[in-house]
């Protein structure tokens, strides 16, 4: 499925669509012998801004495996953003970690030639489950510790924002105005309360020859990531400086992420549903 399928599933007022002409967004880290180019992306960025950001109150950028979601009494981002004490924020942050897919809601894989082996035990997303779903098990509990800020997303103010970097604000109209003294500048961004506003989810896949080895690797205290996720009770204890042991439940049992439970009960179900609505149109 592209892009153009699922956007014209929704009128013109609630969603646009800009054809872009560069396709290549090669994301290889930077150790990497190719550690590609984003200019693509930096640029699409730009052009949005450009675009829409003069009509706009509030704007954010994310991938399609970033989910932003309301959290506590929040129904949706409307009911947080137009509080009267959000009126002289500017820029809303969020931390972010990479989601665990759950264990439970994936199935075998033998499609790429490191996962023919039965030793290999790849595993792989169910395609009837949702990614929102699959990746909600966070294994850093919320609220994320102050190290993960450097991996963040923002909500920012395009009048107040004069140029934005994927996961920074580097021009505002604050730095721009070279007058202003630092001890003058007013409080105008947070990071955002986990528990009681808003959380963001990172579902990036996590492919099956990746979860090579997982039966060795899932064990407290193995030595080895466990990449995929195993959910932990929600009142089981999160240490940071351990966690990547993994956690045992009070049953002794190996588990090493968090389910979200707003997440699982009320947006899951929500989600569902619109996804039903929308197949049947």
């Amino acid at each position: 499925m592209n892009l153009a399928e699922v956007t014209d599933k929704f009128s013109a007022e609630r969603v646009t669509r800009v054809e872009w002409s560069c396709k290549i967004c090669n994301n290889n880290r930077p150790a990497h012998d190719d550690p590609g180019e984003r200019s693509s992306q930096y640029a699409a960025e730009s052009s949005c801004r450009s675009r829409f950001g003069p009509s706009t109150d509030w704007m954010a950028f994310m991938d399609p495996d970033e989910y932003f979601v309301p959290m506590g009494k929040y129904t949706n981002w409307n009911e947080i953003l137009n509080q009267e004490s959000y009126q002289r924020l500017k820029i809303l942050k969020f931390r972010s970690t990479r989601a665990r897919p759950r264990a439970s809601l994936m199935d075998s894989y033998t499609l790429s030639n490191e996962c023919h082996s039965p030793k290999s035990n790849c595993l792989a997303q169910r395609s009837n489950e949702t990614f929102l779903k699959t990746y909600n098990c966070e294994y850093i509990k919320s609220p994320k510790p102050q190290r993960f800020e450097r991996a963040m997303k923002q909500i920012y103010r395009p009048d107040f924002v004069l140029s934005h970097f994927i996961h920074y604000s580097t021009v505002t109209t604050y730095l721009a105005n070279t007058n202003t003294k630092n001890k003058d500048q007013p409080n105008q961004e947070r990071f955002i309360n986990e528990i009681n506003e808003g959380v963001l989810v990172h579902a990036k896949t996590t492919p099956p020859d990746e979860i090579i080895g997982h039966i060795d690797s899932c064990r407290y205290k193995s030595g080895k990531v466990c990449y995929i996720g195993i959910p932990c009770p929600n009142d089981l204890s999160f240490s940071d400086k351990t966690h990547k042991d993994g956690f045992n439940d009070t049953m002794g049992r190996f588990c090493n992420c968090w389910v979200n439970r707003k997440i699982e009960d009320v947006w899951m179900p929500q989600l569902e549903d619109a996804l039903n609505v929308l197949r049947n149109k």
